[in-house]
């Protein structure tokens, strides 16, 4: 299931030929174990190599790992379906409604450490930690992904700032110096407002942290550390809650990596602390 994601959500920044193979295997991925490199190749009409090449994006060593990480995601779904219990049409609905949102946020949170290498988050949880100031900015359903890291980092006693007011967050943003932090949230990656205040944290030198969609955008491509949350799921109102959930396993990944360095698990701030803080 992982890796059908992963294919999903790098759709937009693949060539032709690699959009053929990727649209090839997500229609037949039942059908891929039986397929050599070659036979693929045909199929979609590229070489060998292209197919070679197209499994080392995704971040695998050849088409063997690809084509078992995609069986295994087929098996996977196909004991999920077996595994139902029989129940009545009514229950049935809501068991299939729940059963398909919670398989489908277990991938995607699994998938976290795929598209996010280790390095990755270590440098953003240290640019957060050595940070005099952190703005924290997210509009939409991103807003509330922010308003509760902002919340967690006051608990460290970080000064994180946030705002939904996009011209508030512009006047917030002047107070910024290269010893802070600007952590841009969005699932796009491509909302004008976040976009003035990437260019803005370029031309002021402040390190940008961003966090969107595991696609090429606009934010992502500014920022000097990037963070990915999985996207893609065929389901149009699904998605973006798994996406806005993905943000937020991400965004509780960089906290308790700030506690162990802070040792802080039992010395959090409390509300009037952060009150203070503020």
């Amino acid at each position: 299931m992982m890796c059908l994601l992963k294919i999903r959500g790098m759709l937009e920044q693949m060539s032709v030929i690699e959009r053929k193979l990727a649209d090839f295997i997500l229609d037949n991925a039942n059908l891929l174990r039986d397929y050599s490199s070659q036979q693929l190749a045909d199929a979609v009409g590229t070489s060998q190599s292209s197919v070679v090449k197209f499994c080392q994006k995704l971040g695998y060593k050849g088409y063997p790992d690809l084509k078992l990480a995609v069986s295994e995601a087929v098996i996977t779904a196909s004991t999920l379906n077996r595994d139902s219990p029989e129940l009545n049409p009514v229950q049935s609905d809501l068991f299939t409604l729940v059963e398909q949102l919670q398989f489908s946020l277990h991938s995607h949170l699994r998938g976290i450490l795929d598209v996010n290498d280790e390095k990755l988050l270590l440098d953003a949880a240290n640019s957060v930690n050595q940070a005099d100031k952190i703005l924290i900015s997210g509009f939409g359903a991103s807003n509330i992904v922010a308003q509760d890291l902002q919340f967690r980092l006051l608990q460290l006693g970080k000064l994180a700032i946030l705002h939904s007011d996009p011209s508030l967050v512009v006047q917030m943003a002047s107070t910024l110096n290269s010893n802070s932090v600007m952590l841009l949230i969005s699932e796009s990656g491509q909302e004008p407002d976040l976009l003035k205040l990437a260019r803005y944290a370029t031309h002021k030198n402040i390190p940008l942290i961003s966090l969107t969609s595991y696609k090429t955008n606009a934010l992502s491509m500014a920022a000097t550390t990037a963070l990915y949350a999985l996207s893609g799921d065929e389901n149009e109102r699904i998605n973006p809650i798994l996406v806005q959930l993905a943000q937020q396993h991400l965004c509780h990944i960089l906290y308790l990596l700030l506690c162990q360095r802070h040792n802080v698990e039992h010395q959090l701030k409390t509300p009037a602390e952060i009150d203070d803080l503020l």
